[in-house]
């Protein structure tokens, strides 16, 4: 409860309003998780490939073949998340829900991890803002980044719960030996997805500034375990697993794109991220050396990178979690300021935060509803009951019916305009009519999806295929008499 003795009456009001409003907000986040893992189809584009790694995996397989020959796949990501589904695959069989499951966990985990180290940073047990720890924490599972693009069968989560626990360690261990624990939890980030080095560049830095001897070693034994990770799984793989995860995981950079999300991102975050700017400027003024200015400013460089072609929301997950981190420290230094009129400034400034996350869930997901359960059922007895090989733009409509995926569209695509790979044998086979179906999320006659197709794959669509009919958002494709 709000203590009373540091409270005037207003901001108490303003105070219980927030954590009432934040403590809702967790319960949809629970409700929203557990739809979306009893969901049993694919609900965010690459859930569905991710899936099918698992599978591959779960069969003894490798994911990083050789993409002369059929399957088309790529398997973009290091294989921690998918090693770990395909333990559920083998358990229970081909489904969403561990993958999501293991997820939503992890952002529980995340958020937990906030509060712990927040509570660890604390100066004081008494104040106006003994809550604030409370606050931050509930402030990332309310953000609709982390609300709708999380608790999905994707590997964000689990990086990020790694790199999280990875920067406890080194905040709370930074003067002893035991910091070295922090590198296994920044490795698995790094080999959960190769982009999360936001964590262990940040705690690099802060180590060598406290003790430059310290730094070396840390960074002798970070990058020997890392490298030595690398060339075991790349000789294991004959050379694939550096093409899969770095050659052809480098998809072309759009600046417009970029400058679009990091707008928007600044809407929907605007109050949380200038609190966190805001104590990153007051670091620089008083020179004070704090790891997470460090971490915030990395994540923030990193985060730009969502103008790769293909890259969505959850680029900004980490960005969030820091944000939400100096936010806690941020209120942690202003409890001792007893100046009440900026106390319910901020108090005041979090609410239209967490209005602004109200009115911003369009723009970053969508809850499946029971009429794409059922299209998503009805497709799938298309799939069942049509013969011969399948392609699919939507590779979970495939991999849950039991059905190989082919093709990947929007890597491959991507790997065309890079001159990495060769479509001609690939638009010869549509041209022959060797799919007995193509599923598509567009109508190839009125429009093509330049990131999913090329111009040849489309036309030799076209001309060897008919639109049979439309099934929610998917457009079925059958080959022509």
């Amino acid at each position: 409860m709000i203590d009373d003795r540091y409270h005037p009456p207003i901001l108490k009001i303003l105070w219980t309003i927030l954590l009432c409003g934040l403590a809702i907000y967790t319960v949809f986040f629970i409700i929203e998780s557990i739809i979306l893992i009893n969901y049993p189809y694919q609900i965010s584009y690459g859930e569905g490939f991710i899936l099918n790694q698992a599978v591959i995996i779960s069969q003894g397989q490798s994911i990083y073949q050789d993409i002369t020959n059929y399957p088309y796949l790529v398997g973009n990501y290091p294989p921690v998340y998918s090693f770990l589904c395909a333990l559920f695959v083998k358990i229970f069989g081909v489904s969403f829900a561990p993958g999501r499951f293991i997820s939503f966990i992890a952002v529980i985990l995340s958020g937990f991890l906030i509060y712990v180290i927040l509570k660890k940073n604390r100066r004081s047990q008494k104040g106006s803002f003994k809550e604030s720890i409370v606050i931050s924490a509930l402030f990332f599972l309310a953000s609709p980044y982390i609300f709708y693009a999380y608790p999905l069968y994707r590997v964000d989560a689990l990086a990020l719960l790694f790199s999280l626990a990875g920067l406890y360690f080194v905040f709370k261990f930074e003067n002893r030996k035991s910091v070295y624990l922090s590198i296994p939890f920044f490795i698995l980030a790094l080999y959960t997805k190769q982009s999360f080095i936001a964590a262990p560049i940040a705690s690099l830095i802060y180590l060598t500034f406290k003790n430059i001897k310290r730094g070396i070693i840390y960074f002798i034994f970070l990058s020997l375990v890392y490298v030595s990770i690398f060339l075991l799984l790349n000789n294991l793989t004959g050379g694939q697993y550096y093409l899969h995860n770095f050659t052809y995981n480098a998809n072309a950079f759009s600046i417009l794109f970029a400058i679009r999300m990091c707008v928007s991102a600044l809407q929907i975050h605007a109050i949380l991220f200038t609190f966190a700017f805001a104590y990153i400027i007051h670091v620089i003024i008083r020179k004070k050396l704090s790891l997470f200015a460090i971490y915030l400013i990395i994540t923030a460089l990193v985060a730009i990178s969502i103008g790769k072609i293909g890259s969505g929301i959850n680029y900004f997950g980490e960005l969030v979690a820091c944000s939400c981190i100096i936010l806690g420290i941020f209120l942690n230094e202003i409890e001792f300021t007893n100046k009440e009129s900026k106390n319910i400034l901020i108090v005041t400034g979090l609410l239209l935060q967490l209005i602004l996350f109200a009115h911003m869930p369009y723009l970053t997901g969508h809850t499946p509803t029971n009429t794409d359960l059922k299209n998503a059922e009805k497709i799938s007895l298309e799939i069942i009951n049509t013969p011969g090989s399948i392609l699919s733009e939507d590779g979970g409509l495939l991999v849950v019916n039991r059905r190989q995926i082919l093709f990947q569209p929007f890597v491959f695509t991507q790997l065309v305009r890079q001159n990495l790979w060769d479509q001609g044998k690939f638009v010869a086979d549509i041209t022959e009519k060797r799919f007995s179906l193509i599923i598509l999320t567009f109508n190839i006659n009125y429009e093509i999806d330049k990131e999913r197709l090329t111009e040849e794959m489309a036309e030799a669509i076209r001309r060897s295929y008919y639109s049979e009919e439309k099934i929610g958002d998917y457009y079925i494709y059958r080959p022509s008499q």
